[in-house]
Parts: structure tokens; C-alpha cells; sequence
């Protein structure tokens, strides 16, 4: 698993185990140390953090429906 695919499976297990009903609302961020970083600590990139949350939301939206 890439360090782009693994922010994307760690927003949804954030998602999922957030329980709007009993717990308060909240902002993901998240950062990262890669060889994408450089191996320096640094924000993920808001068009990948974007890209996660969507899935994230997307992911919700699927087992609700199911």
C-alpha cells in the first residue's frame, strides 16, 4: 500500500468510527513522513486530503446504504 492509499484507508476508519450522535464534530487533518515528503513531516497535500475525505464521506454513504 502507497502512503497516498494509505491516507485515503485511515480517513475512512475516521469516518466510520465517528458517531455523530454521541460524539462532537470534528476537522480531519492528517500528516505524513514519505518518501513523497521527502521523509520530512508534512501536512498531506489538501487536494489528497480532499480526495480522502470524499472517499471517506463515499465509503459512509455505502454502508448506510446497504
Amino acid at each position: 500500500m502507497t502512503c497516498r492509499q494509505g491516507v485515503i484507508e485511515v480517513a475512512k476508519f475516521i469516518y466510520g468510527v465517528h458517531d455523530e450522535a454521541k460524539d462532537k464534530a470534528f476537522e480531519l487533518e492528517m500528516s505524513w513522513v514519505c518518501d513523497e515528503s521527502n521523509r520530512q513531516h508534512q501536512k498531506v497535500p489538501d487536494n489528497l486530503l480532499e480526495e480522502a475525505k470524499a472517499a471517506a464521506k463515499a465509503a459512509l454513504e455505502e454502508m448506510d446504504a446497504d
